[in-house]
């Protein structure tokens, strides 16, 4: 309920700000592609593992990911230095699970995030612009563990988890339709590449 309630707060906030822009009529549409997903950094642990494995003693192997992909949506103030919107993401990965040195099984996690963002940009040189911001918001994920001399039958559970980026430094390169890479760390991964479309 606290992650609902900082979200409806984040979601208000960005509206409000959007209206005091809305007569400014310029905004920004990204297509991405993120590399090395953060759940690859995170503890591997949740509530559906620690059931079948009261004594938490597993650990994870043999990570892969299909990396991160998102959509997103910028509104562009006045003086095209603030940047703000949303992004919707979609992940997923798998991985091997072994308790005790022997395997338990293949977990596989599907991840979905909605995160509010904000970017700055401080160099606006004709087709090169630099910029450097942060999202937050919230991820929802599914996983999956397989059956195996462990635990006869398929175990599945959600996870629920606080969502955020943190971008050091982007570069977009081009007009109105312009190639993005991005890099920092969070919901995107540590480096995103992309296509870039302003609509004005």
């Amino acid at each position: 309920m606290k992650k609902l309630a900082i979200l409806l707060v984040l979601m208000l906030s960005i509206s409000g700000l959007n209206a005091q822009f809305a007569s400014y009529d310029r905004n920004d549409i990204m297509v991405t592609y993120g590399f090395f997903s953060p759940d690859q950094f995170m503890n591997v642990e949740s509530t559906m593992l620690d059931e079948q494995f009261e004594d938490k003693r597993y650990v994870r192997d043999n990570f892969s990911s299909m990396g991160n992909i998102f959509l997103s949506y910028r509104h562009i103030n006045r003086a095209e230095t603030l940047f703000l919107g949303f992004s919707l993401g979609y992940s997923k990965n798998k991985s091997e699970i072994y308790y005790v040195g022997q395997f338990a099984g293949d977990l596989e996690r599907t991840f979905y995030t909605l995160a509010f963002e904000a970017n700055y940009r401080y160099v606006n040189k004709g087709l090169i612009q630099v910029y450097s911001g942060a999202g937050i918001g919230v991820t929802y994920g599914q996983e999956t563990l397989s059956a195996t001399a462990f635990h006869p039958q398929e175990s599945s559970g959600n996870l629920m988890r606080l969502a955020y980026q943190f971008n050091v430094v982007g570069v977009r390169i081009g007009k109105r339709i312009a190639g993005v890479a991005e890099f920092g760390y969070g919901y995107k991964g540590i480096v995103n590449l992309g296509l870039s479309v302003q609509l004005y």
